[in-house]
């Protein structure tokens, strides 16, 4: 059977043993229609929202209202599914990441190493954590997302690449090494505002330890999600071979 694309539903040869594996071969759903037209809906939504976002939110490290990091998110989300399932990975060269490296060396690098070089004392501004984090990052993760996509990787699987990049920045990693790598003490309290919007202020050292190690168990449960399957089944194609 053929769905939108080119690309052929069939039963899934024997996996890794995970999750994914078990009940791919599931038959396709009748409302398979709409599923094909999924990737693109995601795509747009998410270009259209980093649009809106880029030009109408504020950009900097400080989170000025609760819904802003929820938006953010659902639009970096929207992103995501739009390249976990782009139905014809087999037939896009190679060629199209290189893309990413234009964006990053001929923008990003160049904008973030300019504050440190010209504008020292921005180094820690907004400007500077807006393109480093809500820009470079997610970037990279996106980037390395569509490498495995395009490579021929499960929908499912691309979404856990996403969201395990995702969930260790967030999980406060980066805050507690940036006083590990850095000649720097260690601090009593860190103020990182993801942290806060959950704790309602800044916690200890000790805190954000437990608040990273935390994200060890969530991170480990959603990579165990049979995430191939429901997504066959919830866009009625079964799972895409590609």
């Amino acid at each position: 059977m053929t769905v939108s694309g080119g690309a052929s539903v069939s039963q899934a040869p024997p996996g890794d043993g995970g999750p994914d594996s078990a009940g791919d071969d599931a038959a396709p759903a009748e409302s398979g229609r709409w599923g094909a037209h999924a990737w693109w809906i995601a795509l747009a939504a998410g270009v259209l929202g980093a649009s809106a976002v880029w030009l109408f939110l504020p950009r900097g490290r400080d989170i000025q209202a609760v819904w802003e990091l929820p938006v953010k998110l659902l639009v970096f989300a929207c992103l995501a599914c739009g390249i976990a399932l782009f139905p014809w990975p087999s037939r896009v060269p190679y060629w199209v990441l290189y893309a990413p490296f234009v964006f990053f060396v001929g923008y990003l690098f160049p904008r973030i190493s300019g504050f440190y070089y010209l504008d020292g004392e921005r180094a820690h501004g907004d400007s500077f954590y807006t393109h480093l984090y809500l820009l470079l990052y997610p970037g990279a993760v996106l980037t390395i997302a569509a490498a495995y996509r395009l490579g021929g990787g499960t929908p499912g699987r691309c979404l856990k690449v996403v969201f395990t990049g995702i969930a260790v920045i967030f999980s406060g990693f980066l805050d507690l090494m940036w006083y590990v790598v850095n000649p720097v003490g260690v601090p009593q309290e860190i103020d990182a505002p993801h942290i806060n919007l959950i704790t309602g202020g800044p916690i200890s050292f000790g805190a954000t330890v437990v608040f990273a190690l935390a994200h060890i168990p969530i991170i480990v449960g959603f990579n165990l999600l049979p995430l191939d399957r429901w997504i066959g089944r919830l866009l009625g194609i079964g799972r895409v071979r590609t």
